[in-house]
């Protein structure tokens, strides 16, 4: 196969550590160990994509990197992938490189922004993906590589280094954020089909997030268990009430199950929780700042985001009876949700 990518002078003879050395030195690396990029290794990954290797998949901001199926095979070779993650790689490239997702602002912001990507439909069975117990967590080889590698593009194709990345803190979730939906655990349509795709396709939905927020909530009736949510999600020291914004609610099995079992369907859980979202004005100082524009504010109230169409649930965690928790990823406020069919 032919390769297009320039040649890098890695001293491949000098051993493990020499190389890992070498990539750091370059801030070619996330701080990581990483696999080198041989010519084999990478010509391997672009064979799992099914795709020519100088295809054009999109322009990585903010320094404007393109990213051919070949670049994004070098950025998942470091990552650790297999060649069967590559067809979902480039789907969530894609969809970052859409303007509406703004990939500039979360790249270059102080907010400690960051793609949240969620994974529908039978690619995440058939890549073995974790969508039970630490879903979030360590362990899962396409879940944790799949995400770092979009972070590895979004360093050395979008230029996204420290000094570029203004974040004032940064984030754990920078490192890789992949949510498969436990769709076989879900009493609701899962997340690809209420966008309009069929539940045989394969999706990834991006969005721009700030925090990880943990809603541990052991009420066990509708009303009460959406008043517990609801105050997760009005936290009003987020971006999410400064502008427009895509927010996602990962709830367990269990906690969807009080609302399913009561006869509760998504769009009403995820229309009450959006009403309950809004915020009385006079939590925030009176300096300014919010509204910044008429869509924020109903009355004297603030709206959590711009419709409840932006307010996205998604099904997994833990399965026991008993998984009391669910958690909410606030929106970044300049960033719109962006899907994306996986061929």
């Amino acid at each position: 196969m032919e390769l297009f990518s320039r040649e890098l002078d890695c001293p491949t003879d000098r051993g493990l550590d020499a190389i890992q050395d070498w990539f750091h030195e370059r801030d070619l690396s996330d701080g990581l160990p990483v696999i080198p990029p041989t010519a084999e290794r990478v010509a391997r990954m672009i064979g799992g994509a099914g795709r020519e290797p100088g295809e054009e998949i999109g322009i990585v901001d903010p320094r404007r990197g393109v990213a051919t199926v070949e670049k994004l095979a070098v950025n998942a070779v470091m990552a650790g992938c297999l060649p069967s993650y590559m067809p979902l790689i480039i789907a969530a490239v894609a969809a970052m490189c859409d303007p509406i997702f703004n990939l500039h602002a979360i790249q270059s912001t102080t907010n400690p922004a960051t793609p949240l990507v969620v994974v529908n439909g039978p690619v995440r069975r058939r890549l073995d993906m974790n969508t039970d117990r630490n879903l979030l967590g360590p362990g899962n080889r396409a879940n944790a590589t799949i995400g770092r590698a979009l972070r590895l593009a979004m360093r050395n194709l979008g230029g996204a280094y420290i000094g570029v990345d203004q974040a004032t803190h940064g984030s754990p979730a920078k490192y890789t954020l992949v949510v498969p939906e436990d769709e076989e655990s879900s009493p609701w349509e899962p997340l690809h089909v209420q966008l309009g795709y069929r539940p045989d396709e394969s999706t990834v939905s991006v969005a721009g997030i700030e925090s990880v927020i943990n809603s541990t909530a052991v009420w066990w009736t509708p009303d009460s268990l959406a008043k517990m949510l609801a105050k997760t999600l009005r936290s009003t020291a987020t971006s999410q009430f400064f502008s427009r914004g895509t927010l996602t609610l990962l709830m367990s099995p269990a906690h969807a199950g009080v609302f399913a079992r009561n006869g509760w369907s998504k769009e009403r859980l995820r229309d009450h929780l959006w009403e309950m979202g809004k915020v009385p004005l006079s939590d925030f100082p009176p300096e300014g700042n919010i509204p910044q524009g008429d869509w924020t504010r109903d009355g004297d109230r603030v709206l959590l985001c711009e419709s409840p169409d932006d307010l996205r649930i998604v099904v997994g965690g833990g399965t026991e009876g008993n998984a009391s928790h669910s958690v909410f990823f606030s929106g970044f406020c300049l960033s719109k949700g962006v899907t994306r069919r996986v061929v």
